[in-house]
């Protein structure tokens, strides 16, 4: 990048970065030049222009190839960019739904605390009463599920009361990664659980029995509520019947 081009219009290097942002979230460019764009705003490596390359995670491009190598070369700049981009990214993450190439470039940098600081935050501002909030925090618990973490745990727990199945859902995958003693309550609630959906419960089914989790405490109640293709076993065991 030029010195006229860093301080063209003016001597605005806001211009500049507004510039190179537009090029870089024009989906109809050529990519040489959204890459060219990528370049810029991190050769300036200022907070501003950094949260414009940022943008490269928010849009699609024809290809999932393509998308994918600017991507990852984004995420590259953004990485070596180190501690000048760790606000840009947690401003980011707390604020937009496609957070996983930018939470990985932040767990590069500052480490798993930082990343998962930023998660929980991004969680706690997530309505889920709405489209675009329930979006983000369906990204979110996905992203929750890569790390093994106390306070990534309770939150997973947290959201076991949530109103969607699908983030009960994810919370229940995520939870499978813990001990058994911490979870097979967990598990067992959801499967006595009258009310919850069937799709939640065949993922309790599967990962019980993927786990091999024992339900002898529940067992009395739970025998006669399993459904038709499974039982429990002589160890108190969930087991595919057949």
């Amino acid at each position: 990048m030029g010195l006229f081009d860093f301080f063209g219009g003016g001597g605005n290097p806001q211009k500049s970065i507004e510039k190179h942002r537009k090029r870089l979230m024009d989906k109809y460019r050529q990519t040489q030049e959204r890459y060219a764009a990528m370049d810029d705003l991190a050769a300036m490596a200022t907070p501003e222009a950094l949260t414009a390359l940022l943008g490269r995670f928010t849009f699609r491009v024809d290809g999932p190839t393509v998308d994918e190598e600017e991507k990852t070369y984004c995420h590259q700049l953004v990485t070596r960019a180190g501690d000048a981009a760790v606000e840009p990214l947690r401003t980011f993450i707390r604020t937009q739904t496609a957070v996983y190439f930018p939470l990985r470039a932040l767990r590069d940098i500052a480490g798993d605390d930082a990343a998962v600081d930023a998660l929980l935050e991004a969680m706690a501002d997530c309505d889920p009463g709405y489209h675009d909030g329930l979006d983000r925090l369906r990204e979110i618990v996905s992203n929750l599920r890569d790390f093994q973490h106390e306070r990534v745990k309770a939150a997973l727990v947290e959201l076991l009361d949530s109103r969607s199945d699908e983030i009960r859902f994810y919370a229940l995958d995520g939870l499978a990664a813990y001990p058994d003693d911490d979870v097979t309550p967990l598990f067992a609630a959801r499967l006595l659980d009258d009310d919850e959906s069937q799709r939640v419960k065949a993922l309790a089914y599967e990962l019980a029995v993927e786990r091999e989790l024992s339900f002898k405490k529940w067992a009395t109640e739970l025998a006669p509520r399993l459904g038709p293709s499974y039982q429990l076993n002589s160890e108190f065991k969930i087991a595919r019947k057949g």
